[in-house]
């Protein structure tokens, strides 16, 4: 009974906190939904701030609030976020939210409409707020507007045809925006609207005028024609005026005659066009003499002149006189410039009636240059292929300099000498030219070709043969010292053998990675293995083991060359005894001992080799057989 009774008691007690638990959130998220409003005396209107003040609410929480704006009529604080047009604002533990903004007339008085909220956080919990504005007394007005004076009707421009015709906007004034019509059907208005805050003299706040506008054709204004030529010979035969031939917007008549001493020529506009000022006649007059006729001598050549460096040389060449022309010079070469003179004699004259030939010459004046020799040929850089091709120009100084025309990579270039002002080369000219040909055959790349190297053994030393071949006909290698590099993959060793020769060629023997003699040339450390303090020699991963097993080699200069290499086979040996019965450590030689040992390559004694490969089998079957005994016993 007691249990029953526990239980029940348990049962009421859980049942309890489990209520307090659940109503404790409700009681726990609050908000408070205020407006604030303050009067806008530009806009005449009271602008509102709604803000929601959220309290007791964990710090951890987030939520989200959605709003609207109701009436003046209170609808009842809303159970969930139906109807909410305004939002999602999302906020975070207690915050106070600005909602929004809103605007009522400056003459709202008492209370605004009703603003309406709804926050949901997310701990399931929801809370509906409600709110509005009180105390308004509707004073809220804009300021008196600034009168201003009535502006005066614009102006126009009203041309011939109607491309150009337009109302001319005033200039910009204090509280006054135009707003003018583009001209169509010959009609256009303009209207002027006072600023917010501004009013016209005569109470209003808008004028307008409306214009009309005429379509006469427009006159094309012409240019005034030239005077035409006219011809007076000797006598009257030959007087006339040269009328211009009639165009589509001039017609030319002649008034009177040139054979009477006087003439007309007349210019007139033809209907549509006029010259400038309005006009549209043009009169040009002519008078011609009845004297008898002169010689006609022919035009004389232009002298010629000397113009050379320095002015004391400088002269004119005058022609010789004549029974119809004399010559005379007017002015100094030294000035810069003279007059040549021709002038008829008697009753001669050229064949437009004149009696003077004027001609201007001119002389430079300039100081003789300094004569510079011929500069030699620049030296060029002709090699394989193009990219190192170039003319290598000398200094430039201060009486010559040097530029290239051209791009030697491109097969052609021109190396250009130019001489500083002032200066001349003898050949007479100021800049001498020397044109250069690029040979553009492709570079023969260099190649290790013909090179090895091989592993031997010898007298229980692994050592490495290598005979290193470097041809490089165009001298493209930037290396001249040949390396060895080993790799397993993981590790890799870069083994040096020695400069090339002149003949690009090196060759010799070197110990194998890990291996190690005495003076005496005695093994005293071979890859892969170290010596025990009892003396014994065990296999090892030190020492360069990892060349045992190597993945690549090869002959490295620049360029490089793979090749095949391993470590000498066991059957040469190369290796300490693993049984040592004499001196520890003494290492177990090669061969007969008469120093010559097996290449990795290949090997000599195939019977011993073929017992020594029987004794392992024979042994490794013995060894599985004894295995496969263990694990039955098992």
């Amino acid at each position: 009974m007691r249990r029953v009774l526990a239980a029940i008691a348990a049962f009421a007690l859980g049942a309890g906190l489990a209520v307090v638990g659940a109503a404790a959130p409700a009681s726990a998220h609050t908000g408070d939904l205020l407006a604030n409003a303050v009067c806008n005396t530009a806009t005449g209107q009271y602008d509102v701030t709604y803000t929601l003040k959220l309290t007791n609410v964990g710090s951890t929480l987030t939520g989200t609030t959605k709003w609207r704006v109701g009436t003046t009529s209170f609808q009842g604080t809303p159970t969930n976020a139906n109807g909410m047009d305004r939002g999602p604002i999302s906020s975070k533990g207690n915050t106070t939210l600005t909602l929004g903004t809103e605007s009522l007339p400056g003459t709202t008085k008492g209370g605004g409409p009703w603003v309406y909220a709804y926050t949901s956080w997310n701990d399931g919990y929801g809370k509906g707020s409600d709110g509005r504005i009180e105390g308004l007394k509707g004073d809220c007005a804009p300021p008196a507007p600034k009168e201003i004076p009535v502006p005066v009707k614009p102006s126009i421009v009203d041309l011939c045809g109607t491309s150009g015709d337009h109302v001319v906007e005033p200039r910009a004034t204090e509280g006054v925006t135009w707003s003018i019509s583009p001209v169509a059907g010959g009609k256009a208005k303009a209207t002027a609207t006072a600023k917010p805050g501004y009013v016209f003299s005569d109470g209003s706040a808008v004028k307008s005028w409306d214009f009309e506008f005429t379509d006469v054709p427009c006159v094309v204004e012409i240019p005034v024609p030239p005077k035409p030529a006219a011809t007076e010979a000797c006598g009257v035969d030959g007087d006339a005026v040269i009328l211009p031939d009639d165009s589509d917007t001039v017609t030319w008549k002649l008034e009177g005659d040139p054979k009477t001493g006087a003439a007309t020529a007349v210019a007139t506009a033809v209907e549509g066009y006029e010259f400038p000022g309005g006009t549209t006649e043009q009169r040009y007059d002519y008078t011609f003499t009845n004297e008898p006729c002169p010689v006609i001598v022919p035009e004389p050549v232009t002298p010629e002149i000397v113009d050379l460096c320095d002015v004391d040389r400088d002269e004119v060449l005058l022609p010789e006189e004549t029974e119809q022309l004399v010559w005379h010079v007017e002015g100094e070469p030294s000035s810069g410039s003279v007059t040549a003179v021709a002038v008829t004699k008697g009753h001669h004259v050229f064949e437009d009636g004149t009696t003077e030939r004027r001609f201007e010459l001119s002389f430079t004046n300039e100081p003789c240059p300094i004569e510079l020799p011929v500069p030699a040929k620049p030296a060029a850089v002709d090699l394989c292929g193009v990219d190192d091709d170039r003319i290598v120009l000398p200094a430039d100084t201060d009486t010559v300099s040097w530029a290239i025309e051209g791009d030697a990579t491109t097969g052609s270039a021109v190396a250009v000498a130019t001489a500083a002002e002032g200066h001349v080369f003898e050949s007479g000219e100021t800049s001498e030219r020397f044109v250069f040909e690029f040979d553009q055959t492709e570079c023969v790349p260099p190649t290790l070709a013909g090179s090895s190297a091989a592993a031997l053994c010898v007298a229980n030393v692994p050592w490495i043969d290598f005979d290193v071949v470097l041809t490089d006909p165009d001298q493209q290698s930037t290396g001249h010292t040949a390396y060895l590099v080993l790799s397993d993959g993981t590790h890799t060793e870069r083994v040096e053998l020695g400069p090339l020769g002149e003949d690009g060629s090196v060759d010799g023997r070197v110990l194998w990675p890990g291996a190690a003699i005495d003076e005496a040339g005695n093994p005293t450390a071979w890859p892969g293995w170290k010596q025990l303090p009892n003396g014994r020699w065990v296999v090892t991963e030190e020492n360069f083991g990892w060349t045992h097993a190597l993945t690549s080699a090869s002959i490295e200069v620049n360029p490089e060359l793979s090749i095949d290499l391993e470590y000498p086979p066991a059957v040469v040996a190369c290796a300490p005894s693993s049984k040592s019965t004499g001196t520890p450590g003494t290492p177990v030689t090669s061969g007969d001992g008469d120093g010559q040992g097996l290449a990795s390559t290949g090997f000599a004694g195939g019977p011993a080799i073929g017992l020594a490969g029987g004794l392992v089998l024979a042994g490794a079957l013995a060894l599985a057989v004894q295995l496969i005994l263990r694990r039955k016993r098992a």
